[in-house]
């Protein structure tokens, strides 16, 4: 195994940099000396500024040190309700990107097969030329805007409903929006955990070690050393089932099957709160009447999990509420995996609501969130868009219970290509490698018109685009105020420039202000970003100052244990839907079996699984040498394969192995472990980098996506990216 990259300067490193191959180096008249000038810079001082990592999409609070205008260390913000002080790997490695030489440097356009260097102004005005022709063709319903979330989110939805368009997109449909909808539908809004207060925890799917919530595994830890219970069900002996006391390798795409067979246990013996249940609940009685069917030795034959094992852990639960909870989930299990992903969402809402611990602590509790000001009257808002989203989030008879807000991102390729959507923007994500079935994707965003990437690198999606607007790197620019960092105190936060840009590149904001202004919308976007986020940190009664200052600030109150009015047509949590039932679907959680699964009889039939590492986000930080220097020390670039299914195909630890599906094909090293479920195997995601602009990660490893066909929920729309069987040999 070969040793970690060691990058250090030397006496002989500093006379190169300087510009020289000499045993010194003269500089107009005067010799350098160079232990003065290590003296000298080592004696400069230090300032340290708060801002927020953008390594992944959890803006981790960070307190950042420069010294002689260059970053020199980055600590946890111990004030930030997202992070609790940590930095995770991906958090020290991607700071380092600041000065990755594979940057964007200026603005681009294409002319013909490569890029040629224009100035902002005239990449401005041809964008408005184009985009503003698309529109007077088109309509606006023909534009996008897709990203993944950033603190300036609602000044890219308010861009296009400037123009009138109602397409503004997030990842989340490849990602969450199925998870959201079971517990929206159900209780009325996305709840979060009280892992710190809670003695029982089980987590079904969710990875916080791996994914990572640098908080949520911090509280589950001190939960555990207070003596709670940590059980983890996942396919996969994950990060966190390594710290578990119990992790339950259960058959993917069955965790629903389990969840109902817990439920039927409360009930039957009579487990669950009852006086939540009469008071706070409307649906209870169909359940039951439902629940009959699914008992634990039915559930044992669909899940193998063991009978006896769910009823232990039912009771377990019962008799530790309501501070037992079951985590509410994230990607993994029912984020966007499954057919049954939705109804998987709703059981589990409904076995954390028989167990009464809804907005009680140590159970599942709605967080304090701060809502900002408006920048109207002083900035009129745009009026919204006439016409509906062509995606069909929304809308009844198509994807109804779909998320409005995030869209249904994996259909844009499918609508450039029916030429429902002419033109685009592409803002810090890259669809070309994080959507499914990769070749129908580039065939879709190759098909518009017009395509505008707004990135710090030449990604996937940048290499094929129209024009490639440089984003200033996180440390370099301040963004729009935040409030991610949701808890039981609602926080305020900012990213703010930290360093001067190093090259010819702009904040995101400011991009999409120029952008407005070129566009003939200007009157909509007549502030800076600065009175921007004055105007909306004005109900708070703070001032930018302060939060320049800590980078974090509380506002507001304090969350409080109970219950009131829920956001449920009913008021209540609604374990029985009767607007799911108007819409056509089933009221009630019912077992639905995965849309596909392996062939029993073939023994080289499996369903494919992916899941983050610890050191990796999506396809961003796999060009960074630090990181992947990682994933290469430690022999992380792997399909895992259960040892005995891998035997029974000749394989042996690290052989070469080919995977092939209904769509794509690849071949990579094999790990052989007990940890996963016999019936799957599992990627890691973050390679399979193509975009050869990206040479640190080109052609590392493989994506899952480029064996995940297009598919689509037929009641959210998300991608059911775990619904694929793929066949594996020895290559």
């Amino acid at each position: 195994m070969k040793s970690p990259v060691n990058f250090r300067m030397t006496r002989r490193g500093f006379l190169k940099v300087a510009g020289t191959g000499l045993t010194a180096a003269t500089l107009g008249n005067t010799l350098l000396d160079f232990a003065a000038w290590e003296k000298e810079i080592q004696a400069a001082p230090t300032e340290m500024i708060p801002t927020q990592c953008n390594g992944c999409g959890n803006r981790c609070g960070i307190l950042a040190y420069v010294k002689n205008g260059r970053i020199w260390k980055i600590e946890g913000n111990p004030e930030a309700n997202g992070n609790l002080g940590l930095i995770c790997p991906k958090g020290h490695g991607y700071v380092h990107e600041l000065y990755n030489p594979q940057r964007l440097k200026g603005p681009l356009k294409r002319v013909g097969n490569r890029f040629e260097p224009i100035s902002w102004e005239q990449a401005y005005k041809e964008i408005a030329q184009k985009i503003n022709l698309i529109l007077l063709e088109n309509g606006p319903q023909s534009i996008f805007w897709v990203n993944y979330p950033q603190s300036n989110n609602l000044y890219a939805l308010r861009l296009m409903h400037a123009l009138g368009s109602p397409h503004y997109f997030t990842h989340g449909s490849t990602c969450y929006t199925a998870r959201n909808a079971g517990w929206k539908v159900t209780v009325g809004q996305l709840p979060c955990n009280d892992l710190g207060n809670a003695k029982y925890i089980l987590i079904i799917g969710r990875n916080p070690a791996g994914g990572i919530d640098l908080a949520q595994v911090k509280e589950i830890v001190e939960a555990k050393e207070k003596g709670a219970k940590l059980v983890v069900v996942d396919p996969r002996h994950s990060e966190t089932a390594v710290i578990a006391d119990e992790w339950l390798p259960i058959k993917p795409g069955t965790d629903l099957a389990l969840l109902l067979s817990m439920i039927h246990v409360m009930i039957k013996e009579e487990l669950y709160d009852k006086e939540f249940i009469k008071n706070k609940t409307v649906g209870f009685q169909e359940l039951e009447d439902e629940t009959v069917n699914y008992p634990p030795e039915w559930a044992e034959k669909v899940c193998e999990i063991p009978a006896k094992t769910i009823v232990r852990i039912t009771r377990e639960m019962a008799q530790a509420r309501p501070k037992a909870l079951l985590h509410r989930g994230y990607h993994g299990a029912f984020g966007s995996q499954y057919l049954n992903s939705f109804q998987t969402a709703r059981a589990l809402a409904i076995a954390n609501s028989l167990l009464g611990n809804i907005n009680r602590e140590g159970g599942i509790i709605f967080p304090k969130s701060a809502k900002l000001g408006e920048l109207q009257p002083k900035h009129p808002a745009p009026e919204l868009p006439k016409v509906q989203k062509a995606d069909g989030t929304g809308i009844p008879g198509r994807y109804p219970v779909g998320s409005y807000g995030d869209g249904i991102t994996h259909a844009i390729p499918e609508l450039a290509l029916s030429g429902e959507l002419k033109a685009g923007f592409v803002y810090h994500n890259n669809p070309l490698r994080t959507n499914p079935n990769p070749k129908r994707v580039i065939a879709g965003y190759k098909k518009l018109e017009l395509l505008v990437a707004i990135d710090t690198v030449l990604s996937e999606t940048a290499s094929i685009a129209h024009y490639v607007l440089p984003e200033s790197f996180y440390l370099e620019r301040t963004e729009a105020v935040d409030t991610k960092h949701s808890g039981k105190r609602a926080q305020v936060s900012i990213q703010q420039q930290v360093v001067k840009p190093l090259y010819n590149t702009r904040p995101g904001t400011q991009i999409i202000i120029d952008l407005a202004k070129h566009l003939g919308v200007e009157k909509y976007f007549n502030f800076d970003i600065e009175e921007g986020n004055r105007l909306r940190l004005q109900p708070f009664g703070v001032t930018l100052e302060e939060l320049k200052k800590k980078g974090m600030l509380f506002v507001g109150e304090e969350w409080k244990e109970g219950l009131s009015k829920l956001e449920t047509p009913s008021g209540k949590v609604e374990i029985y839907s009767k607007a799911l039932e108007d819409l056509g679907f089933s009221p009630l959680p019912r077992w639905e079996e995965p849309l596909v699964s392996p062939d029993p009889k073939d023994p080289r039939s499996f369903r494919l699984l992916h899941g983050k590492q610890a050191i990796h986000t999506h396809s961003m930080t796999a060009n960074q040498p630090y990181l992947m220097e990682i994933s290469r020390y430690y022999d992380m670039v792997r399909l895992w394969m259960n040892s005995e299914r891998g035997k029974t195909l000749g394989l042996k630890d690290g052989d070469e192995i080919e995977i092939e599906s209904s769509i794509g094909k690849g071949s990579i090293r094999v790990r052989l472990t007990e940890g996963i479920h016999p019936s799957a195997v599992w990627l890691p995601s973050g390679y399979g980098i193509y975009s050869r602009n990206l040479n640190n990660a080109f052609g590392v490893g493989l994506s899952y996506n480029d064996f995940v066909p297009t598919l689509f929920d037929p009641a959210v729309g998300h991608a059911m990216t775990s619904e694929v069987i793929v066949r594996i040999k020895k290559a």
